[in-house]
């Protein structure tokens, strides 16, 4: 049985690295479609650049899940991964071409991609009962989010309109693309931070060189197979959320750009509360019942955006996303977590990161680029209660999936038997 060894200031520390993590997602991933249509990108264009991010956490996190697990200490990959992610974001920031900008953006997100689930992995190795202390650390990702949106809507009402510093020229054509920039700055800090973070050594004693069959073979059972797919549909049709609200915020219900970071925010700032009683619900209902809520919530939200009205209504459902993100997808990092064995706990995250924000998010960002275009009318301009529509009711058809044929194991993974773990 593993032993952990006590950490000074532990959640503290896991927390501020989470707090970076998210600052850099929150500083570009909210305003890029924004960024992309002042660039006067179409709907497909704007579908493959987000299809970079998912192919980047299709390809690298299966990769660096096996470093962390076996060759290399866990938080010097993700200092390395996160300081070359930085730079990157800074060169992303100064394209305006399609192609030139495609690929950019892939080879920061090479870097980027694998950082997710690494560092939930390093918060699994050193937390004593992760039911209870993730959803806490988690936390004050949610927050990095909000401050980096709430920065870029500053910077954005500065150098939109005249104020205190108009002498400093700060006139900018494409401001959302400063969101690059935050975000490589917030990288960059991170990339530093992780070097001080508790060794999370790789176990260069475990049973299997490379355990993909053993992940694969965990869909043999049934129950798990189907858990998959619905992960899967759920970040395929989530894919539509996080690529396309920022525009319709801008141009479907016209909201001031400056106010397009803090409306998206509302999410986050839910997601604190939906975070701390999540393993209360947990407990009380166990993982089917509590994932069940979270996957209804991105219906309701979706349905609400294409109702498209009042306007308050729709910034209102924003705050869905924290019962959408906690009970869903933090839940479902839980549950791989409680039934994977403990050598291969990295790469079964990994392993889920890459059927959801790879695999299912590249699928939905392909398809969900093709929708926008199909729903085009002018420039700028879209049958958004068409597009909704869609995503609504994708995300009820994985709810009935999952409420059939979902049934949860409870039990944790057994440790490793001596023997085992010796190979």
């Amino acid at each position: 049985m593993e032993t952990k060894t006590p950490v000074p200031w532990l959640r503290t520390r896991l927390a501020v690295q989470m707090f970076l993590q998210f600052a850099i997602w929150g500083s570009w991933v909210p305003v890029l479609g924004n960024h992309l249509a002042s660039l006067k990108f179409t709907g497909e264009q704007i579908g493959m650049m987000y299809l970079t991010g998912a192919l980047a956490v299709m390809i690298s996190p299966l990769i660096a899940g096996q470093i962390a697990d076996r060759y290399f200490a866990t938080q010097n990959f993700m200092g390395v991964s996160y300081l070359i992610a930085g730079a990157l974001a800074f060169h992303c920031a100064t394209l305006r071409e399609y192609q030139s900008l495609w690929w950019a953006a892939l080879g920061m997100m090479l870097f980027f991609g694998p950082t997710l689930a690494l560092a939930n992995a390093v918060c699994f190795h050193h937390m004593d009962d992760p039911s209870r202390d993730f959803p806490r650390v988690r936390t004050l990702g949610t927050i990095g989010w909000i401050a980096a949106g709430g920065l870029l809507s500053l910077w954005i009402r500065e150098v939109d309109k005249p104020s205190l510093l108009a002498s400093l020229d700060l006139s900018r054509p494409y401001p959302f693309g400063d969101g690059l920039n935050l975000a490589g700055i917030f990288s960059v800090l991170n990339g530093l931070y992780c070097f001080t973070l508790p060794n999370t050594p790789p176990k260069k004693n475990a049973a299997e060189p490379f355990p993909a069959k053993r992940i694969l073979g965990m869909l043999a059972d049934p129950s798990y197979a189907v858990f998959c797919v619905v992960a899967f549909g759920l970040l395929f049709f989530g894919a539509f959320y996080y690529n396309m609200t920022g525009i319709f915020l801008e141009h479907g219900l016209k909201v001031k750009k400056e106010s397009v970071p803090l409306i998206q925010s509302i999410g986050q700032i839910m997601e604190i509360t939906t975070l701390a009683v999540l393993p209360f619900f947990l407990k009380r209902l166990g993982t089917k019942k509590t994932m069940a809520i979270g996957i209804a919530a991105w219906s309701l939200r979706f349905a609400v955006f294409a109702l498209g009205e009042p306007v308050g209504l729709v910034v209102a459902s924003q705050g869905l996303h924290g019962v959408c993100f906690a009970f869903a997808i933090v839940s479902a990092m839980l549950y791989v977590e409680r039934i994977s064995p403990p050598d291969m706990r990295a790469s079964s995250q990994s392993f889920l990161a890459w059927i959801t924000y790879g695999f299912g998010m590249a699928m939905g960002s392909i398809f969900g680029g093709k929708v926008m275009q199909h729903y085009t009318i002018a420039e700028n301009v879209h049958d958004w209660r068409g597009i909704w529509s869609i995503s609504a009711g994708g995300c009820l058809a994985m709810l009935i999936i999952f409420l059939i044929a979902f049934r949860a194991r409870e039990v944790k993974a057994p440790e490793p038997a001596p023997a085992e773990a010796a190979g």
